[in-house]
C-alpha cells in the first residue's frame, strides 16, 4: 500500500475529519500520528476539551494506523482512559502504535497529548479488517 497516498486520501476526502481540522501528519505501516486545533466548538461547558473530541482523534489515528496494511477497518472495541483535563489546550497530538496484527483483528496503543506534552488520554483500540482491499473500498 502506498502510505503517502493513504495519508493524502484521509486528509482530503473525509468531511468529518476536515470539519474538525484533524490532519494525519505521519503514517507508516502499523503506526500513525495526527494533530488538530482546539477550537471553542471542541470544548464542553467547563471549557475543557470535550471527551468526544479526544476519543475521535484517538480513534481516527488508530484506524489510519490499522488501515496502513491495506484493508479498511472498523472499530470493534476500545479501553479508553481520560487522564487529564484539557483546560488550556490549544492543539491536540495523537499517536498510534501497533500492539498486535492478527488475521482479522488489529490492536493499537493510542495516546493524545496537548501542545505542552501533557498526556490527556490513552487507550487500547481494536479494529476488525473488513475483508476488502483499499481499492475495493472506494
Amino acid at each position: 500500500m502506498d502510505l503517502t497516498k493513504l495519508k493524502e486520501e484521509v486528509n482530503t476526502s473525509h468531511d468529518f475529519s476536515q470539519k474538525l481540522g484533524l490532519v494525519i501528519t505521519r503514517v507508516s505501516q502499523g503506526s500513525a500520528e495526527s494533530e488538530m486545533p482546539v477550537t471553542e466548538g471542541c470544548c464542553n461547558p467547563f471549557r475543557t476539551v470535550h471527551g468526544g473530541i479526544l476519543f475521535t482523534i484517538a480513534d481516527v489515528t488508530g484506524g489510519v494506523a490499522a488501515y496502513s496494511y491495506g484493508s479498511p477497518v472498523c472499530t470493534v472495541d476500545s479501553d479508553f482512559h481520560y487522564l487529564n483535563a484539557g483546560l488550556r489546550s490549544t492543539r491536540l497530538y495523537a499517536s498510534a502504535q501497533e500492539l498486535k496484527v492478527g488475521k482479522r483483528l488489529l490492536v493499537y496503543d493510542v495516546s493524545v497529548r496537548d501542545q505542552t506534552g501533557l498526556l490527556l488520554c490513552k487507550g487500547t483500540f481494536t479494529y476488525s479488517k473488513l475483508g476488502q482491499t483499499a481499492q475495493a473500498a472506494r
